[in-house]
């Protein structure tokens, strides 16, 4: 087990064994979900604590090493099964304007090693001037669409190439605060828009290895992934064109001090394009819970540039760049989702990073939303100049038991 528990989260402890609420609080279990013993939903103490559980597993095969394809710390990485997460969740909401998250989460990784550790803890003070937001703790940061996904949140059953490549095989995280809140004022009906931005120290980094590299390389991969310190910045904006039709625009950044001791820049582009039929509810398609048909297509692009130093001490640097595009189509009934996603990373040979390309064909299938777990069919093909075309095929299960007011970013 890595690390212990924090201040931060012994006190949500704390709190949710007392069952104390702030004066004058009431239990806002009913602003959340209904309760429902079989799925969790509407589980809490006093409208307080909201208890969360996820497990993923998948087994299936590659006609290769499994290991040699993933890019993420929960990706299928064997022939046969993989544990790919567990994880406890605590939520706490003390009045309407501070929440406190906590989760452990622990992975049995390709070595049969039980591998654990706190992923996230913070605090979020909402309703403050000029509709700002603080967090502070240790948090996923800001940046695009998915660095703040947990697995039991993917659309699809790994991660995708860019993300693995330019940001690390887990989402990029800090021990730091956040403010958040809207820039353009007195914006026209249907607009909205929000900025975040996020600085800290970046936790020692997972005891896994990462992406072979060649054996020529003249720099080392990973050495531009993030140590020290780290600050992002996201920014995006909302047109709600009619009750059916969404866009969403943004742009990110993310600056901070990389394992050559010297400084990695990360700059992305997100798009985002939803339509649901008229009088759908508005639930996010991304969940599980979803039961209305929908059409989204969602594209993001990033591009890193790395100060590096080599072996003997020589000073370079490198560019490489990532995107996807990816299609999700939901069924009448809600019980069934379609997804397609493209993507592509650049090859760096004096890194040893690989160019690759991808596409992932998937169906994801819940049996009925008074059931806490759902399935998921996932095709890869794979091709890169290093090691020519590869096949995947992964089936998960996913039980997910819990409050939805447990897991609030």
């Amino acid at each position: 087990m890595k690390g212990a528990l924090t201040p931060l989260f012994a006190l949500a402890v704390a709190a949710a064994c007392t069952g104390t609420a702030l004066p004058g609080e009431p239990a806002r279990a009913d602003e959340c979900c209904k309760l429902n013993l079989w799925t969790g939903e509407g589980v809490n103490l006093g409208g307080i604590l909201f208890p969360e559980l996820n497990y993923q597993t998948v087994v299936g095969s590659s006609t290769t090493d499994p290991e040699s394809l993933a890019v993420g710390h929960h990706d299928p990485n064997r022939h046969g099964i993989t544990q790919q997460n567990i994880e406890l969740t605590l939520g706490m909401r003390l009045g309407e304007h501070v929440r406190l998250f906590g989760n452990y989460n622990a992975v049995i990784d390709h070595e049969d090693h039980w591998f654990s550790e706190y992923e996230e803890h913070y605090a979020i003070i909402s309703g403050l001037p000029f509709g700002a937001q603080l967090k502070g703790g240790r948090f996923y940061t800001q940046f695009g669409y998915h660095n703040r996904e947990h697995l039991h949140d993917f659309t699809f059953i790994d991660k995708y190439l860019a993300s693995g490549r330019l940001i690390g095989e887990d989402s990029v995280s800090i021990y730091g605060g956040e403010i958040s809140l809207p820039v353009l004022r007195s914006l026209p009906a249907g607009w909205s828009d929000r900025l975040t931005f996020s600085y800290g120290s970046v936790p020692d980094p997972a005891e896994e290895e990462g992406e072979e590299e060649g054996p020529t390389a003249k720099f080392e991969g990973e050495g531009g992934l993030w140590q020290d310190w780290l600050a992002t910045v996201d920014y995006s904006l909302l047109f709600a064109a009619n009750k059916t039709t969404h866009y969403e625009i943004g742009v990110s950044g993310a600056w901070g001090r990389n394992n050559f001791d010297r400084r990695t820049q990360l700059y992305g582009v997100h798009f985002d394009y939803l339509w649901r039929p008229d009088g759908a509810p508005a639930a996010d398609p991304d969940s599980h819970k979803e039961s209305a048909i929908f059409l989204r297509w969602r594209t993001e692009a990033m591009v890193r540039q790395v100060e590096a130093v080599s072996e003997s001490g020589e000073r370079g640097d490198f560019t490489d760049a990532g995107f996807y595009s990816a299609l999700s189509y939901g069924f009448p009934g809600g019980k069934m989702q379609a997804h397609l996603r493209g993507e592509y990373v650049s090859g760096v040979a004096e890194a040893g990073l690989p160019e690759r390309w991808r596409v992932s064909p998937a169906l994801s299938w819940r049996p009925s939303a008074e059931l806490p777990f759902h399935f998921k069919l996932q095709y890869n093909y794979d091709h890169s100049p290093a090691f020519g075309d590869e096949h995947s095929v992964w089936a998960q299960f996913s039980l997910t038991w819990g409050d939805c007011c447990a897991h609030e970013h």
